[in-house]
């Protein structure tokens, strides 16, 4: 059997691998050390990881279905292993694979000065989401009665003749559109400069959920984490009095290595 290593973190020398399921059921979690940093890995069937229609235990090959419910599993258990590390860590991209251990220890060589300091960097931090969602309907309606210019077009609707009142109604659907996006907008500016305020470091979250507005990740000190929950508490209500709300996850892996390594295999 032709055995890759599997590649789950960067991580600091001399830290023991998390008690945490590998991602295969029975492979092993290792800590291979190069050059001052380590790499959290496990050894795997090279070819179970490759790209197309695969041939495994239970999976018949070209069976598209059962080869995504695979994946799924796989990448379930790559975040498993992530969230049971402990310290400072890089986590990597999913499916990151080195053919062997000679490859994966040039590649530490290689990035060992970076790795280092990023690792620094990270020490006693975690990583925080943040996300910005609106409830449409409640938002709209508290616009309309909030927003002064929105309840004066409404009243001019009420009563006017139903020619004029169809017009005035159109305008202020209009209205209320720009009144949305630009609360929006607003909440969202105020928001990004009271997280910056907090955490020593933000980014965009690129956010999948249907109703987010917008969406951060923090880099968060551990001496920061009371702050950050005192102003989520203190912004969290009259945003969803008024139809938006926050929601704040984690802590996460901290992604300081963004994509993780490039393909060895």
């Amino acid at each position: 059997m032709n055995v890759a290593l599997y590649a789950y973190a960067v991580i600091a020398p001399g830290s023991p691998p998390p008690l945490a399921a590998a991602i295969l059921p029975g492979a092993a979690l290792l800590a291979v050390e190069e050059a001052g940093v380590a790499a959290l890995v496990s050894p795997v069937p090279h070819g179970w990881f490759e790209a197309g229609p695969r041939c495994r235990p239970g999976n018949m090959a070209g069976d598209t279905a059962g080869d995504m419910d695979w994946l799924a599993e796989r990448m379930a258990a790559h975040h498993r292993v992530l969230t049971a590390t402990q310290g400072a860590m890089l986590p990597l991209a999913f499916g990151v694979l080195f053919p062997d251990e000679e490859r994966l220890r040039a590649w530490l060589r290689q990035g060992a000065t970076q790795f280092a300091a990023s690792l620094e960097a990270v020490r006693g931090h975690s990583e925080w989401s943040i996300v910005l969602a609106e409830d449409v309907r409640a938002h709209e309606a508290w616009l309309r009665g909030n927003d002064p210019g929105l309840t004066a077009l409404a009243a001019q609707a009420r009563g006017a003749a139903a020619g004029t009142a169809f017009m005035l109604n159109r305008r202020l659907e209009k209205a209320l559109a720009a009144a949305r996006d630009a609360r929006r907008r607003d909440a969202a500016q105020a928001l990004g400069i009271m997280l910056e305020s907090v955490a020593g470091r933000v980014w965009p979250n690129a956010t999948r959920q249907p109703a987010a507005v917008a969406g951060w990740n923090l880099l968060l000190a551990s001496t920061a984490l009371p702050r950050l929950h005192a102003a989520v508490e203190v912004e969290a209500p009259a945003l969803q009095a008024s139809g938006l709300t926050l929601s704040l996850s984690g802590p996460w892996p901290t992604c300081a290595l963004t994509q993780g390594a490039s393909p060895h295999g």
